[in-house]
This record gives structure tokens, sequence and C-alpha cells, in this order.
């Protein structure tokens, strides 16, 4: 057996699981974003416009993989150019109302079949469980030295 026994390897295990559930609707016909558009709106939507150099180090991406999720977001007019500091070189990206809105109808969706799995949970587990992932995504933030801001 390839697999760890410990608590750590335990922990692993059902985390590659959860990558692998997570972000994707199963029984869902809408159109929902993909993976990395969730994550570059959800990054923007809380903070001031960004450069594409502060997105590469705030999601810890090369620059070359921003340019290209951004130029996908800027062709479905998700996100904008938005006007800098004077003098300032380096264009800065912000969500536009389409982009909002079409990341709140993706997590509509998500938190629908979350919703499904956790029905028959007490909201006490259901709080536990929020409590836990947000406690486990701190610590990374922490080590890494790069907070996600939150609403």
């Amino acid at each position: 057996m390839l697999h760890n026994n410990s608590v750590v390897g335990q922990l692993e295990y059902e985390l590659m699981l959860l990558s692998r559930y997570h972000l994707r609707p199963h029984h869902s016909k809408e159109i929902v974003l993909d993976r990395s558009a969730v994550v570059m709106l959800s990054r923007l939507e809380n903070v001031p416009p960004m450069t594409l150099k502060e997105l590469s180090a705030a999601l810890r991406l090369d620059a070359s993989t921003v340019h290209r999720q951004v130029a996908a977001l800027l062709r479905h007019e998700y996100v904008c150019y938005a006007p800098g500091d004077g003098g300032e070189v380096a264009r800065r990206v912000t969500p536009t109302a389409a982009g909002r809105a079409a990341l709140l109808d993706t997590r509509a969706i998500f938190e629908e079949g979350i919703g499904r799995v956790v029905a028959d949970w007490p909201a006490a587990q259901q709080g536990q469980l929020r409590d836990l992932l947000r406690a486990f995504n701190e610590d990374i933030e922490r080590l890494e030295g790069n907070a996600w801001p939150r609403p």
C-alpha cells in the first residue's frame, strides 16, 4: 500500500479527494466559470485593482500564466483595466459588473451542491467544518506570508 496511515497522511489523502470533488458541479447544466477564473476573480473582488505582477505574486503563479488567464477574462469582459495613479506604467485589473455577476452565479451553483452534501449534517457540524477549513487555509497563508483577503 502506498498510502501513509498517519493522521497527516490521511489528511493528505482526504484533501486530494476534496480537491478532486470541489469546483466540479456534477448535475448542473448551467455554465460556470472555470477554476482559474473563480480563483482570480475571488482574489480581485475584495481588494483595490492589482497589477499583473501583484496578481502573479498573490496567486503564486508565473507571469505568463497570469497574462493568459487575465487575457481570457478580458475577452469575456469579466475584468477590465482600471485607471492607475498618475504616471504609473503598469496596468491594473479589476472585476467588471459582468465578472462579479458570473462569479456570484458560479458560487450559487457550487453552494447548492455543497448544501446537498451537508444537508443532513447538524448546523454545529457544518460550522465546525467551516471553522476548520478556515483555520487550515489561514495557517497556509501564514506559512506562505500571503494572506487571502476575505469579505
